[in-house]
């Protein structure tokens, strides 16, 4: 999968030469101070190797139609990890888009527990 992640890599390319251009395209990455050379190496190394390592840890355990769903949430901690680590606003119309995705992970996780115990003959 990680191997699949180069070929992106030309077609973004192309749409940013085509629409910033060359000229902007340089100067950023000439005028890129060591924090960005740093936040570039951190996404592209470091939360590529956690990430997949976890997402492989967790299909080695459990089934695919289980864990699916849970990418989900990276929108979700992408939001709560910009406001806590770069102070961005939590607007009401971003906090009902993670409320309406976490409700529907917990209904699809929770439904069939529910129904199991629903049908379940009492003890």
């Amino acid at each position: 999968v990680v191997w699949a992640s180069v070929f992106s890599a030309p077609p973004l390319f192309a749409l940013a030469l085509m629409f910033e251009g060359w000229p902007a395209i340089s100067g950023a990455v000439q005028h890129a101070d060591a924090g960005a050379w740093a936040a570039l190496l951190w996404q592209s190394v470091g939360n590529t190797i956690f990430g997949y390592t976890a997402w492989a840890w967790l299909l080695a355990r459990h089934p695919a139609a289980t864990i699916a769903p849970l990418s989900l949430l990276v929108p979700v901690f992408g939001m709560g990890a910009s406001a806590i680590l770069l102070g961005e606003a939590l607007t009401s119309w971003k906090l009902t888009a993670a409320v309406l995705v976490l409700g529907g992970l917990a209904i699809n996780t929770l439904w069939p527990r529910l129904m199991q115990r629903r049908s379940a003959p009492a003890a």
